[in-house]
């Protein structure tokens, strides 16, 4: 195979080199305060996780001679090499340009000569695995890193190196031309698209790009709902429920449509998008938790949530950050999002969630070569000050009313420390191009569930996974160890041979009744399987209530019908905590679970009292965390209550 360090520079020259790049590129503003710039790194933050996640990924890079490997990543949880794993080119090259170290420069190459060999195709476009997924869409994202590469670090290559790069990436802007408009897959591929082919018409000076780019860009403009929400994650795209629901997903709002529009806007002025995306921003913001989290327990595609963001996308970095001069808490609510995902990273790789290192569950290497090209976006376009001086409060560390958002069947609600999250959500997402079990019946919970609780002091209490878990992407997904686990949303749950919940009926009520500075959340419907099928002989009925107040959430359950025989009927409710936290049971009513911050109190009046508490913690791989499942027995006809104190 051909050597892909051939003709590299010395460090001394690619010193030299990021300099004279520096210069030059410092000069082509785009709007106030963000310069689009090679610049020394920053020693903050950004910087620094950066650099620990290209260390990271550079220690699962592959070094043996065949060129069907040779360069690529080795993904150590899947066992695999993802297929997009070479957009790590653009972070590698950043990092190659700022510090002057070939080890990245030599990486960024390998990474792209890999792509050349494997999954590489002939009409200019890349597919996304060499043989799970054919799915050409993931050309657009491949598409911006290389032109980033080439936009801020062309400077470093050699002459050969970057022609080669340049007529590559004509190639697969002509793909894209012919194959991307505002129908293409879900809406975050058309949003995209239209900053690829911004970025496109200004590396390749091509005039039909910059058109192309802003036709789809005000397309997507269509695509906001009044509460400036995107819709588009599921098709049809334009699809409106019996509750008048849309296909919204924020995992892939806040990490890629957004950010891509946003990148867009500021590279082209183009001040009509710009308005909308500060105004969606801030719509988007209201679900982003205080510790940094992002709460997308209901999402269509919440089967890939990994509570700092969703398991394939960029990350919302260059949204917050780049337009924080619009609002000074989009740089606040950047920075706690990348503290958290500081936290979620260790030997240099981002894992999929909070627990996932404790546990013993491996990280996918996807989440860190995907949030690195947005920490090198970051480092590249936006002004030097990243860190937030005065840390202006966001959306949800202040109480607020009750707040229905119908598009997306779902409330959200605060009373004192506790902030809560209940849906009705009941658009079904099928995935219609990887391969997987998008037929199985795993999704978002619906039917009234309490998807989310969390307190002020405490942290999360209650988090919502899928109804059931399934590899709705098999290549993008991850498989359970051999340890406990179960769906993490509070639930009703019947069991005589197959498993019915009250999570999976789209026809359930769902009302919401504020009192002062309470809320009383009432919801009913039928219990059912994942699959929407009903308890055999008549069906079994179900009625949730949930008061959040300051001094605590009540949660009354009552199942009514006839249940079939040797069937068990619980009220289930994980409490989401690691398995470092100590657990005590005072007496059969009382579980008393002590965190870093204080202690958590669950109490029942069910006459059953708590079901044993198992020794090992149960797990889910969406969004990533540990919980202790306490369970009452319930009687048909009879309500159980269970209160949750701090």
């Amino acid at each position: 195979m051909n050597n892909p360090f051939a003709g590299n520079v010395s460090r001394r020259d690619l010193l030299r080199l990021s300099t004279a790049g520096a210069t030059a590129l410092a000069a082509n503003a785009i709007l106030p305060g963000i310069a689009s710039a090679a610049t020394t790194a920053v020693p903050n933050l950004y910087s620094t996780t950066l650099r620990t996640w290209c260390d990271g990924l550079i220690a699962h890079q592959l070094t043996m001679p065949d060129q069907a490997f040779y360069g690529a990543l080795l993904c150590p949880a899947c066992g695999l090499i993802h297929g997009r794993c070479a957009d790590a080119m653009y972070p590698m090259i950043h990092m190659a340009h700022t510090t002057g170290e070939q080890k990245y420069l030599r990486a960024a190459i390998a990474l792209h000569n890999w792509a050349q060999h494997m999954v590489s195709q002939p009409d200019g476009s890349w597919i996304n695995d060499i043989t799970l997924s054919s799915w050409q869409g993931i050309t657009v994202f491949h598409t911006i890193a290389l032109a980033e590469s080439l936009h801020h670090h062309g400077a470093i290559l050699d002459s050969g190196t970057r022609s080669a790069w340049t007529a590559r990436l004509a190639a697969a802007a002509k793909f894209l031309d012919g194959f991307i408009s505002i129908q293409t897959g879900n809406i975050n591929y058309p949003i995209t698209a239209s900053y690829a082919f911004a970025l496109c018409g200004e590396v390749l000076a091509e005039p039909r790009y910059t058109d192309r780019a802003r036709k789809l860009a005000h397309a997507a403009l269509d695509f906001f709902t009044p509460n400036g929400l995107i819709f588009g994650e599921g098709h049809p795209l334009e699809d409106v429920t019996a509750k008048g629901c849309r296909a919204v997903d924020l995992g892939y709002n806040v990490e890629e449509s957004l950010p891509a529009l946003a990148q867009y806007a500021a590279l082209t002025g183009d001040k009509q998008v710009l308005d909308r995306v500060v105004t969606s921003l801030r719509a988007h913001m209201e679900f982003l938790l205080p510790n940094g989290a992002w709460d997308n327990s209901w999402g269509t595609r919440n089967y890939k949530w990994s509570y700092w963001g969703s398991r394939t996308s960029d990350g919302c970095f260059p949204a917050f950050v780049l337009l924080a001069a619009q609002d000074p808490r989009f740089r606040e609510a950047a920075l706690r999002n990348l503290q958290l995902m500081s936290a979620c990273t260790h030997d240099g790789l981002l894992y999929g969630g909070p627990d996932y290192f404790a546990h013993g569950d491996r990280p996918c290497i996807h989440h860190t070569f995907t949030h690195a090209k947005a920490l090198a976006t970051v480092l590249d376009r936006a002004d030097a000050n990243l860190v937030p001086t005065d840390h202006a409060a966001l959306p949800r560390d202040l109480p607020y009313p009750v707040k229905h958002l119908l598009e997306i069947g779902t409330y959200l609600a605060s009373a004192g420390p506790w902030r809560a999250t209940v849906t009705e959500y009941d658009f079904e997402y099928i995935e219609r191009v990887q391969a997987g079990g998008g037929d199985s019946g795993g999704g978002h919970a619906t039917g009234g569930a309490l998807s989310l609780l969390y307190h002020q002091t405490l942290g999360q209490i209650l988090v919502a996974s899928m109804t059931e878990y399934s590899l709705i992407e098999i290549s993008n997904q991850q498989v359970h160890l051999d340890k406990p686990h179960m769906p993490l949303t509070l639930r009703i749950e019947l069991v005589a041979g197959a498993t019915y919940t009250s999570l999976s009926d789209l026809t359930a009520k769902l009302t919401a009744s504020p009192a002062g500075n309470d809320t009383t959340f009432e919801a009913s419907g039928q219990i059912l399987t994942a699959k929407h099928h009903p308890v055999p002989g008549g069906g079994v009925s179900y009625r949730l209530q949930y008061v959040i107040a300051a001094t605590g959430v009540t949660i009354t359950a009552l199942a009514s019908g006839s249940l079939p025989p040797n069937a068990t009927l619980q009220l289930i409710l994980p409490i989401v905590s690691p398995s470092t936290e100590a657990v005590a049971q005072p007496d059969s009513n009382t579980v008393r679970i002590t965190k870093p911050k204080g202690t958590l109190t669950v109490r029942t009046d069910a006459p059953n009292t708590f079901a044993a508490i198992p020794k090992q913690r149960t797990f889910n791989l969406v969004p990533g965390l540990e919980a202790i499942p306490l369970a009452i027995i319930l009687t048909p006809g009879v309500a159980g209550t269970i209160t949750i104190q701090a």
